[in-house]
């Protein structure tokens, strides 16, 4: 299987979870941050798209992927389970889930990377995970971004000695 097409239907996951998630919020807050997501998800699907392009003639496939290909990535398992919206509705640490994802997916062509003996492939492999970190660094930056206005700092020293 073609490595840049195992990455975009990792990313393809993604873009419906983050597409559900932002359906089925009733939070403005929350919808707006699923929104934001999404379109980063688009963008970097997007990116995916180029690197092929960029490729093409180059040999791609490897059979790392192919065995890969058979692990439930975060993102579909949780699109697979019974009831979605009701799961992450309430779920604050829904992002960190999202993360987890990520970080499997990164994790995972570290190791393909160190495992593959194709040089061309293994330099892919690089790039890709190397892409994907960037990928979910822009994703803590929207939420931080989303998140700000709920953070705070209380310092005793300004007497703020009970809580707002």
């Amino acid at each position: 299987m073609d490595a840049i097409e195992f990455m975009a239907r990792f990313e393809e996951d993604g873009l419906r979870f983050f597409e559900t998630l932002g359906a089925e919020s009733i939070d403005a807050e929350r919808k707006g941050l699923f929104e934001l997501l999404a379109d980063n998800q688009k963008r970097h699907l997007g990116s995916l798209e180029k690197l092929k392009e960029n490729l093409h003639g180059i040999e791609t496939d490897t059979t790392l992927v192919d065995r890969a290909g058979v692990v439930v990535n975060g993102f579909r398992r949780t699109l697979g389970s019974y009831d979605l919206p009701k799961e992450f509705r309430q779920d604050a640490d829904a992002f960190d889930h999202i993360v987890k994802a990520e970080e499997e997916v990164i994790e995972l062509l570290d190791g393909m990377a160190k495992a593959e003996a194709e040089e061309n492939t293994r330099e892919l492999l690089v790039l890709l995970a190397e892409e994907e970190k960037r990928h979910l660094s822009r994703m803590e930056n929207i939420y931080e971004f989303i998140e700000a206005p709920r953070s705070f700092l209380e310092w005793g020293e300004f007497s703020n000695l009970h809580q707002l």
